[in-house]
């Protein structure tokens, strides 16, 4: 929360993850696995809400938020990039989702790495912006990295999802790539950004480039 608080205050776009906790809530959080940021073994769809406030972030005193507590504390004072994440049952976390944004008033788009993901907004919800994600999918397990080549595919997008932008990691924009979102007509967006070259490259492509690490003099507004 301290890192969106500072996101408001330099007027940034805020991009986060959701997942389901096993009790069916809706928690912002990047990791499935809650070892590196909390320390426990398991993921944190094996814990309920209740349990999940009992671990700390990292070693601060910053606990795993729910979705609607980051909503009513960004209150539409900066757009939201939500990311739904893999691994809930089809649609679960869509639908739960969706019910909340449906009565949020601030700017938002949603994406993901899964185009039946996005399926679901393409039918229930058409006027929502919404994003196919794809990466080098060299990580993860098995099936993940088969679903992740599968996934940065064209012919998964379109039949499925029809993404108003894909959202590419910068390790795998190809010309190619790049040829079929502008024949799509989609946008760009370019990830992570993290040095002053990365941008400056990403920058020269996308309509949105989302980075991390960004020094304490960085001029948001004019780049």
């Amino acid at each position: 929360m301290t890192a969106y608080a500072l996101a408001i205050e330099r007027g940034v776009p805020i991009e986060l993850d959701v997942r389901l906790s096993k009790d069916g809530r809706l928690m912002v959080f990047h990791d499935k696995s809650m070892k590196r940021m909390c320390g426990v073994s398991g993921d944190i769809y094996d814990y309920t809400y209740e349990q999940l406030q009992g671990f700390r972030l990292a070693g601060t005193n910053e606990r795993i938020p729910l979705f609607t507590e980051v909503l009513k504390f960004v209150n539409g004072r900066v757009p939201l990039l939500v990311e739904l994440k893999r691994g809930s049952p089809v649609w679960t976390l869509e639908k739960r989702a969706y019910h909340v944004l449906k009565d949020y008033k601030g700017q938002y788009a949603v994406q993901s790495f899964d185009p039946i993901s996005m399926m679901y907004f393409r039918i229930h919800a058409p006027h929502i912006y919404r994003g196919i994600l794809i990466t080098k999918a060299d990580e993860g397990t098995l099936f993940e990295r088969a679903s992740s080549r599968l996934g940065v595919q064209p012919f998964m997008w379109e039949p499925f999802s029809k993404p108003h932008f894909v959202s590419c990691d910068i390790r795998c924009l190809t010309p190619k790539r790049l040829a079929k979102v502008r024949e799509m007509g989609a946008d760009l967006f370019i990830w992570v950004a993290r040095t002053d070259e990365e941008r400056r490259y990403a920058a020269e492509y996308a309509c949105s480039v989302i980075g991390e690490f960004f020094p304490e003099d960085f001029d948001f507004k004019n780049k």
